[in-house]
């Protein structure tokens, strides 16, 4: 009886946010089944929660980090596939839910064509920024899995439009009726405690929490906070929670106004940074969601982040927050302005609308989608 949901995703084992899913689909009355490709061994069993109702796991470490296994798109498909059909009874499922276009759509193409399996796929930055950019020659199969699939979704909707204006293939008539945009969710101890409207204190504390690499632009952050400072009467401190690679680049322009927390597990810690501070500033590239936004504007802190990108459309502009051009200065130093001069009701409008970030809502958006599919 083909009654199981398979979730088929290559990002499974380091990011809680599939397992979320899969815990609210649970309550739900959902029988799923998780395949889990990894390039790691270390990556076994990752987020791997027994709690969970109805769900069953299988992880194969039978990914590659070498550049050929990468260019080699339609060969490590094959592998994924066979290994998938080794391990899963296929007679089983009645719906595939593939989280990243290429990697797991590929995958879930096959299984639509040999079994005739429905199946939905979500859009993420690695298929635009890497497979659609760069590997130009699997453009038309990246079009094919989308004109397969029962519906295409995208974490944001600025990616739908980037997509349809550089990548979309003219053979490809019905894209439209196949789009839907549904957002990641934060964890819902975000929401454990009530949250609240921020009041501005002197200094103004920004905050920027995440991996510190070059395409999320610290080094904008804290040459934003300083041309402000230069600026204003009002002083200006940052906040920095992160560890990663580009760390000694930006280390050079720290100074007396900069405290750096280094890389923070324990969630009390987070929270309670979060709450000392008043604004959120991250204006990364290439980042197809970003839940630190969400996570910002839960405890009412405004945002501020680059132009078509992460949450931006999800809201109007300058309401919760404040989209800025890439790489640009002196716009983010005027969206701090800007922050500060209207922060009562845009630190209201913050909390006001994370609350539409649940996990219960965003599952229940998929939830829609499957019934229609499988109805």
């Amino acid at each position: 009886m083909r009654d199981k949901l398979l979730q088929i995703s290559s990002a499974f084992s380091i990011q809680k946010i599939y397992v979320n899913l899969v815990s609210k689909l649970s309550e739900r009355g959902y029988r799923q089944i998780i395949y889990v490709p990894v390039r790691n061994a270390d990556q076994i069993n990752g987020n791997r929660d027994e709690s969970i109702e109805n769900s069953e796991y299988h992880y194969s470490h039978i990914l590659k980090n070498n550049l050929l296994f990468k260019l080699r798109f339609r060969r490590k498909i094959q592998i994924i596939y066979k290994d998938l059909l080794s391990k899963v009874d296929i007679e089983s499922v009645g719906l595939v839910h593939a989280h990243f276009l290429f990697s797991d759509g590929g995958v879930a193409y096959l299984l639509n064509k040999e079994f005739g399996i429905p199946y939905v796929v979500n859009v993420r930055a690695t298929d635009l920024f890497y497979f659609f950019r760069l590997m130009v020659y699997e453009r038309r199969f990246g079009n094919k899995i989308m004109e397969s699939a029962e519906r295409v979704i995208f974490i944001n909707p600025t990616y739908v439009n980037l997509l349809k204006e550089k990548y979309l293939s003219s053979f490809f008539k019905n894209f439209e009726s196949k789009v839907a945009v549904i957002p990641n969710a934060i964890d819902d101890k975000w929401f454990s405690t009530e949250s609240r409207t921020k009041e501005l204190s002197q200094p103004i504390k920004l905050l920027y929490v995440g991996q510190i690499i070059e395409r999320k632009k610290l080094d904008i952050v804290i040459k934003a906070m300083n041309l402000f400072n230069s600026k204003s009467k009002t002083l200006a401190t940052l906040d920095i929670v992160g560890s990663g690679p580009f760390l000694k680049k930006v280390e050079i322009l720290f100074n007396e106004n900069v405290k750096y927390w280094g890389r923070i597990n324990d969630f009390n810690s987070l929270f309670q940074i979060f709450n000392d501070c008043h604004i959120f500033l991250m204006p990364s590239i290439k980042e197809t969601f970003g839940l630190v936004y969400i996570e910002a504007l839960s405890q009412g802190l405004p945002i501020v982040f680059c132009k078509d990108e992460a949450v931006d459309g999800f809201f109007p502009n300058l309401s919760t927050g404040v989209a800025v051009p890439p790489n640009d200065v002196n716009e983010t130093s005027r969206a701090i302005e800007y922050i500060i001069e209207n922060y009562n009701e845009m630190s209201k409008s913050a909390v006001k609308l994370s609350s539409s970030f649940r996990w219960e809502n965003v599952a229940g958006k998929h939830h829609e989608i499957y019934e229609k599919i499988i109805g």
